[in-house]
């Protein structure tokens, strides 16, 4: 049996065809003249679909017209194929527009032909000594069914790698896709392999034990990662965020304030270059942190899309500095102010913006400074861990600059510290040259953050 995957469409869809003894199967047929390419001089006896939406059988009747090919379809993907307001096409460039995919030729509304073999729950079709089970799973769409032959799984849309299958909109059942089609998935075989309506193929226990997968590769530390965090922090970061697992490897994406932080566990970094599926509904800038004592070469984040946005580096200091009395302590009163020119300061894309939550806890625990002249004119956030302090941010207002605010701020060194750390952009020669007069040294660590724009 060869399985093969047609997929140079402009929407990206997965069309498969199965050959065997010079016959072959198509599902979700979308391309016409790339299927037919691909099925050379078989005899195409059957079209299988996963589901009724307009990008999985669009070329349906203009095979079954040149092949005499019978179409085999769940009951409701049958009904839904026969009316352009149930298979979407009536809505295609909506759907398309809310995906961020763009196509040049324009998808007209339009209907396929009742299906020659309809089934309700389940259905077995022997073809070729090779036994193929339909099963009805609903959820992303009433007529959404998976295909089993041999040790493959056709999800259609009903299950993807990176992904969480949509479940909104007419026909669309969140009740019924955790109630059936997920006990569905979770009863095959582990080993089984996923070839889904969209993006790559994958193991089926990479998806359905995608948590714990994620859990034993931060435990067992691979080779190359760019998230350091105790494990109760990594916990929080996985209920918190978008991730996948495959193989040893790991990918997160954390939505923040304006973008997605992406952090990775690989053992190779070949591994990095296979994400373009993971990326693919971004529609905001993505940034990436490397940290690193090493030359970071920049071509394997190239090749993913990726560019260099800023470097910092990491200063400390471990001696007394002389301080002035006129820095105090922050109250929640002053937050509203503070948080303003923290704004009005500040790179959303590569500095740490504290939220209004984070600044009242600052308070509260009186690591949150200030400077006073009628007005706020200066800020610094010194936070405690044990001993040490990490000073996170300094800024002063755009008309105390040329003065001595910022040499105020930097060198309030609490006085039970034993050393304190704080990072400094590359570029920035006035902070760098305010830190080493009051007397930080950089150790030569580096945060090296990178920026993948939206398409």
């Amino acid at each position: 049996m060869e399985i093969i995957t047609c997929n140079n469409n402009e929407i990206k869809i997965n069309s498969y065809i199965i050959k065997e003894k010079n016959h072959a199967i198509v599902i979700d047929p979308n391309d016409f003249e790339e299927i037919i390419d691909a099925l050379g001089n078989c005899k195409l006896d059957y079209i299988f679909l996963t589901h009724e939406h307009f990008d999985h059988i669009m070329a349906v009747d203009k095979l079954r017209a040149r092949y005499n090919a019978k179409l085999v379809a769940q009951k409701h993907t049958s009904e839904n194929i026969q009316k352009a307001s149930r298979n979407l096409s009536k809505f295609s460039n909506i759907i398309l527009d809310f995906m961020n995919v763009k196509i040049k030729t324009e998808i007209k509304e339009f209907t396929v032909n009742v299906a020659d073999i309809i089934y309700d729950n389940s259905y077995k079709l022997i073809w070729k000594d090779l036994e193929l089970k339909f099963f009805h799973t609903p959820g992303h769409s009433e007529g959404s069914s998976c295909i089993i032959i041999k040790d493959y799984v056709f999800s259609g849309d009903s299950l993807f790698e990176c992904w969480e299958t949509d479940t909104r909109g007419k026909g669309c059942s969140k009740k019924d896709y955790l109630n059936i089609t997920m006990p569905f998935f979770k009863s095959l075989n582990k080993e089984t392999k996923v070839l889904a309506g969209h993006c790559e193929p994958f193991l089926l226990e990479d998806k359905i034990n995608a948590k714990e997968k994620a859990i034993k590769i931060f435990k067992n530390r691979v080779n190359y990662s760019n998230c350091f965090v105790t494990y109760d922090n990594f916990l929080k970061l996985l209920d918190d965020c978008t991730f996948f697992t495959r193989g040893d490897s790991l990918f997160l994406l954390k939505k923040e304030s304006v973008f997605f932080k992406f952090y990775y566990f690989v053992n190779d970094y070949k591994e990095l270059t296979k994400l373009d599926s993971f990326f693919y509904t971004c529609k905001q800038t993505i940034i990436m942190e490397v940290v690193s004592k090493e030359k970071i070469t920049n071509l394997i984040y190239e090749q993913i899309g990726f560019e260099t946005y800023k470097t910092y580096s990491r200063y400390i200091i471990d001696k007394e500095v002389k301080k002035l009395n006129t820095v105090e302590v922050a109250k929640e009163d002053d937050i509203k102010e503070i948080k303003k020119l923290i704004d009005d300061t500040f790179d959303p894309l590569s500095d740490y913006i504290p939220t209004r939550e984070e600044l009242l806890y600052f308070v509260k625990n009186k690591e949150l400074y200030i400077v006073k002249n009628n007005i706020i004119i200066g800020i610094a956030i010194y936070i405690k861990n044990g001993n040490n302090y990490y000073f996170r941010l300094s800024c002063v207002h755009p008309d105390y600059r040329n003065g001595f605010i910022g040499y105020i701020l930097a060198s309030n060194i609490p006085s039970d510290a034993n050393k304190v750390i704080t990072w400094v952009d590359n570029n920035n020669e006035s902070a760098k040259k305010l830190n080493l007069g009051i007397g930080y040294k950089p150790d030569n660590l580096q945060n090296h953050i990178f920026i993948k724009q939206s398409k």
